[in-house]
């Protein structure tokens, strides 16, 4: 009986050791992987700053390109319903296009200037084209030649100020075309032809005159 509780003891406490070193290597293993986890997590609080920049940049570009409108529509002061077109390039003369209808009767006009030779112009392109069209409406008429639109910003920089260049309603203009086309000289004699005048007058008598002019006109028909 004595052997048998002695044995039973050993076996208890090699049990009891086993488990002990269990729970030894858990707990190591525990601390290995929060040691892993605190690197992990120092590591991946890096990224997101490195993640940040691709967008830094985005904004970057997305500052730099122009915010300059490109088309848009407005109601005139006669109730005409008015659209206007921006083309050209950032850099160089720009050309607004103006577009009114009021019932049966439409009509357009254009201006052109160089906005970019305003140094103001590089970084407030759209309080710019809001003081422009402020003023298109103003004008939007399209009547009058000698109409500028000004922006506040650029008033000191001429060439940056948008001057009508081109009209519908300018019928003097055009009349005055047609009529250069029309008192243009046409000729109808070929410039390689003799002069009759000039042949019959050196060559015949006066009493002959006419009736030599009548027959070298008739040769040359």
């Amino acid at each position: 009986m004595k052997l048998a509780r002695v044995g039973l003891l050993l076996l208890l406490l090699f049990i009891t050791q086993c488990l002990l070193a269990d729970a030894r290597d858990e707990q190591k293993g525990k601390r290995r992987k929060g040691k892993g986890r605190s690197r992990g997590e120092s590591q991946g609080g890096e990224r997101p700053g490195k993640a940040e920049a691709p967008q830094g940049d985005k904004q970057k570009q997305s500052k730099g390109k122009s915010s300059a409108p490109k088309q848009g529509t407005f109601v005139g002061k006669s109730k005409e319903e008015c659209e206007w077109t921006l083309r050209g390039d950032e850099s160089g003369d720009r050309n607004l296009r103006l577009e009114c209808k009021a019932g049966h009767n439409a009509y357009w006009c254009e201006f052109t200037g160089n906005p970019a030779a305003c140094q103001k112009y590089a970084g407030n392109a759209k309080t710019y084209w809001k003081q422009v069209i402020r003023a298109l409406k103003k004008a939007a008429d399209c009547s009058d030649p000698s109409t500028v639109l000004k922006a506040s910003l650029c008033k000191s920089t001429k060439t940056a100020q948008m001057k009508m260049t081109r009209s519908s309603l300018l019928p003097a203009a055009a009349a005055a075309e047609e009529d250069s086309k029309l008192s243009a000289p046409h000729a109808t004699d070929d410039p390689e032809s003799p002069d009759i005048n000039q042949i019959a007058a050196e060559h015949c008598s006066e009493s002959w005159g006419s009736l030599c002019k009548f027959m070298l006109s008739a040769f040359q028909g």
